[in-house]
């Protein structure tokens, strides 16, 4: 071996030392990495080893630099990464650093592994084409079902955890494993929401966790029984928990478990759940277009259908009124008499909820107290016998102002009030409370009724969507639209007791400064 100033062999990393552009020594840590003997290499130029060492696809690029040292004065230190053969003939990525001594004859060539490296990379490029696509999906469930595929395909185990406003528990979106088939959301307890951000402190900053013992992770989010399930299931791989965030709102998380994860993984996913998340975004600004143009059309064509329809409801109302006032004595007449009566209320009630769908709305928002408001929603519903024995009840607070329009808010009151009497049964209670915030104002309603399935309630406030077999699916959309020109939003979801939820959150009046 050519004396060389450095003792190659006391270098942990594979080295390589030229003099004058020719490879004249290796060291024993690089014949353990890349598998090539020194009576293999020892003698070669650069250009010759070039096309020894380097993979083909990474050759075009390092040739020039090649010429350039034999043509011209050669840089005294750089740094490179490329493709590196190893003597099977697998590519292995390699990190380059070299250094030229004083003299610019003597150099040593170091490599460093960067198979985590490369991968990190390979996985970026890899999912930020992927994340490019997403936001051409049709549905929310599209863009996180694409999300988890392109993870499993790179051999990852991905699972959706998604939060909702109004639930404690977080449920399971679509989950993949590589070499099965997609399958539905897991079956397994929903762990509480507050886990995203312990687990992860950096959860609220849109920060990845990388977490190296994954089975820790799943014995303190999980009770025993179910956590020494998964863990005899799953391999002792690291796991990455990626925040996911929808127009600056948690969304959930995707939770990433496979056994290439690192730093540099983590960090490409962490980019990756902010391009799922806008994805979700854009889907959901797409539908809000596509909704208010099929509701604008839909008001106009109920307003027009309402004024054909209200006027032969009308003129057999009157017809009604005069036949009960003669005396019939055939008891079918008389109840076919109340069958009319009664059909033809419910087309009444159901004209008057398709004019209020089509009426534009143009609230005259102002301070208001709920509880007052919520008492002549009440006795609206109780004049017109609609309670039928069932109370509601209502703290004994007052002064709890609101900013709306009174009118609009107590037809939305009533809308919601009549659903849960309905829902309820006789004799049973409908309880109302209010909560405060520093910005708002939650109006609480609770019936005893069977619930709500949880695919129909994230459909509840369309047009159309019910739960009874005699609904109309308008009720809740007239809310709807009344809470969402208000400033507010509308929650439908389940009670304690197995009974619906509804929550009405409206603003609170401004301030005077």
């Amino acid at each position: 071996m050519v004396p060389f100033p450095v003792d190659l062999h006391q270098l942990p990393l594979a080295a390589l030392a030229t003099r004058d552009g020719v490879f004249v020594a290796l060291n024993q840590a690089f014949e353990d990495l890349i598998g090539w003997k020194a009576d293999e290499l020892v003698g070669k130029s650069v250009a010759e080893l070039l096309l020894r060492l380097v993979a083909p696809r990474d050759r075009a690029v390092l040739e020039p630099l090649a010429r350039n040292r034999e043509a011209s004065e050669p840089r005294r230190h750089g740094r490179l990464w490329c493709r590196v053969l190893t003597a099977s003939g697998e590519e292995r990525p390699m990190r380059v650093e070299w250094r030229l001594d004083d003299n610019g004859r003597d150099s040593l060539v170091c490599l460093v592994d960067a198979q985590p490296e490369a991968f990190g990379q390979e996985v970026s490029e890899a999912l930020a084409r992927v994340g490019g696509g997403l936001s051409r999906c049709a549905t929310e469930d599209e863009v996180l079902d694409q999300a988890v595929g392109a993870l499993c395909e790179r051999g990852f185990i991905a699972t959706v955890l998604l939060r909702d406003e109004d639930d404690p528990l977080l449920r399971y979106g679509p989950s993949r494993v590589p070499g099965r088939p997609a399958g539905r959301p897991v079956a397994l307890p929903r762990p509480p929401k507050e886990i995203l951000t312990q687990l992860n402190p950096g959860f609220m900053d849109r920060r990845a966790a990388l977490f190296l013992d994954g089975m820790r992770i799943i014995r303190e989010t999980y009770p025993e029984p179910v956590a020494a399930s998964l863990l005899a299931q799953l391999p002792a791989q690291p796991m990455v928990q990626a925040p996911l965030f929808v127009a600056d709102a948690p969304y959930g998380a995707l939770v990433v478990t496979g056994h290439a994860l690192n730093p540099l993984v983590a960090t490409a996913l962490g980019l990756f759940a902010e391009l799922v998340g806008t994805a979700v975004e854009t889907v959901r600004l797409r539908r809000v277009c596509v909704e208010r143009e099929r509701l604008a059309a839909l008001g106009e064509a109920a307003g027009v259908m309402a004024h054909e329809v209200r006027n032969p409801v009308g003129a057999i109302m009157n017809a009604l009124a005069l036949l009960e006032r003669e005396d019939h004595a055939s008891p079918k007449g008389a109840a076919l008499l109340t069958i009319i009566s009664e059909e033809t209320a419910r087309l009444e009630h159901l004209v008057t909820q398709l004019l209020d769908l089509g009426r534009p709305l143009l609230p005259r928002p102002c301070a208001y107290a709920m509880e007052a408001l919520t008492l002549r929603a009440i006795r609206v519903l109780t004049q017109r016998g609609e309670a039928s024995g069932r109370t509601v009840t209502l703290p004994a607070t007052e002064g709890t102002l609101a900013w709306m329009d009174p009118d609009l808010v107590e037809l939305a009151l009533v809308n919601v009030l009549r659903n849960a009497m309905q829902s309820t049964p006789r004799e049973a209670a409908i309880r109302v409370w209010l909560e405060t915030t520093d910005a708002a104002v939650k109006w609480f309603a609770e019936d005893e009724g069977l619930g709500i399935p949880d695919d129909v309630r994230r459909r509840l406030g369309q047009p159309f969507v019910t739960t009874r077999a005699t609904g109309t699916g308008m009720g809740l959309a007239v809310v709807r639209r009344i809470i969402e020109a208000s400033g507010g939003r509308l929650v439908v979801g389940s009670a304690d007791h197995g009974g619906a939820r509804v929550v009405l959150e409206l603003p609170r009046p401004p301030r005077v400064t």
